[in-house]
């Protein structure tokens, strides 16, 4: 692919006009308590919109834009992991299964159900959606609870547990549609679902001994290469170390037909036990600000404009399975493990879908429109917008009415 040089040009203005728009976005939108990725996927939909009017982004320009995304996925992804505490999810497991199954099976049942049933729709499709439905977006709610005070407490502590869930399940799912949709794709019958399964066992399998390889990575190599690398460069060791093993996890993920996003992931889990952990994060936050927005801007190019009235009619009722999914699959659960409000407040604040919703649908539409076609693609990124403009709004009135129990960090009166 032979690139002019006002190619070139474009791509440098469009990330350096990202870039500097990402402070402006953050700062403005935290006023309002709403989350930057809203910002960054309407920016994205305005750039395809004035390409339909001045058309400037080519299929070279295109295809960098991709490729900066695919880098902000997989930061986006290191640092979901990294921030996941391992020993409190296990400790938690058995109160967070108990919500996070019928809350993943709930939300995923009910859009496979609206799509399925919608004309002109068929089953991979159906299949991409409910994988995505079934993730949350736990970054969107979790500034709300942290700002109310609410976080550090055991309901919060179950929030987070239950979210750390659903979004390495959608992730695994995502894994085992990619081995299944190439076989479903050739028609629909029995024999086709046997080794459609077969398939999704393989790749369970491949998918166990590369995780077994990220445990002994985290378990003997990670902190004797990570002080290795620190007593090569103090200051920039750990984090060239941990940016470096990251890509390469990523890539042996991708290469063995899973995703770089649970490359990524379970990279961020295998940095996630070391005491250097903070400051691997405030490093590597250099890298997110500046690739995890083009993920985003990617989303909203990716959308048709001149199709978005036609998106609204299955972009409604989709939203209205998304908001009821996890309305009954998480809150009415977590009622019965905790108290009524406890199960409204984790209900309303799995609501918002973002990061791994919008991974799973990206990966389908890039497919082509037999695994996810524009206008359902389109209709996911409403869904989207709403629902994590929507949801931080009626969390933070819930909260603001919801006593906060005493934490060990609270003065003793």
């Amino acid at each position: 692919m032979i690139e002019s040089p006002q190619e070139y040009a474009l791509l440098l203005l469009l990330l350096g006009t990202v870039t500097l728009a990402g402070t402006l976005l953050r700062s403005g939108l935290a006023r309002w308590r709403l989350p930057a990725m809203a910002g960054f996927i309407l920016i994205g939909v305005g750039l395809s919109g004035l390409d339909t009017l001045v058309p400037f982004l080519t299929p070279a320009l295109h295809h960098n834009l991709e490729v900066l995304a695919k880098l902000g996925v997989v930061v986006l992804l290191f640092r979901v992991g990294l921030e996941s505490d391992l020993g409190l999810l296990v400790q938690q497991l058995r109160n967070a299964a108990v919500i996070w199954l019928p809350n993943m099976a709930v939300a995923a049942a009910l859009a496979f159900l609206v799509v399925s049933l919608w004309p002109g729709y068929g089953l991979i499709p159906a299949l991409f959606v409910a994988v995505a439905a079934s993730a949350t977006s736990i970054g969107v709610s979790t500034a709300v609870w942290e700002e109310s005070g609410h976080l550090n407490t055991p309901r919060g502590a179950l929030l987070l547990d239950v979210a750390e869930l659903d979004d390495v399940s959608a992730v695994i799912l995502l894994s085992m549609l990619f081995a299944m949709v190439p076989i479903l794709q050739a028609a629909d019958n029995g024999p086709l679902w046997s080794a459609a399964a077969q398939a999704a066992g393989w790749q369970i399998a491949k998918l166990a001994l590369f995780c077994l390889g990220c445990y002994l990575f985290s378990r003997r190599l990670e902190k004797p290469l990570t002080a290795w690398f620190h007593r090569l460069d103090p200051g920039l060791g750990p984090l060239v170390f941990a940016a470096g093993a990251t890509f390469l996890i990523a890539a042996v993920a991708d290469l063995l037909g899973f995703s770089m996003a649970i490359g990524a992931l379970f990279a961020g889990l295998a940095f996630s036990r070391d005491p250097a952990e903070r400051e691997i994060d405030r490093s590597f936050a250099v890298l997110y600000t500046l690739f995890a927005p083009f993920f985003f801007v990617v989303i909203g190019v990716a959308v048709n404009v001149t199709a978005l009235h036609q998106a609204l009619g299955i972009g409604l009722v989709l939203l209205g399975a998304a908001v009821l999914g996890k309305l009954l699959g998480a809150g009415l659960p977590a009622a019965l493990v905790a108290s009524r409000r406890d199960g409204l407040l984790i209900g309303v604040s799995m609501v918002p879908r973002a990061e791994i919703f919008l991974i799973v649908m990206l990966h389908g539409v890039t497919l082509g429109d037999w695994a996810v076609p524009e206008r359902l693609y389109t209709a996911a990124v409403l869904v989207s917008l709403v629902t994590c403009i929507a949801a931080p709004v009626v969390v933070q009135r819930l909260l603001a009415t919801t006593p906060r129990p005493p934490t060990p960090a609270d003065p003793t009166p």
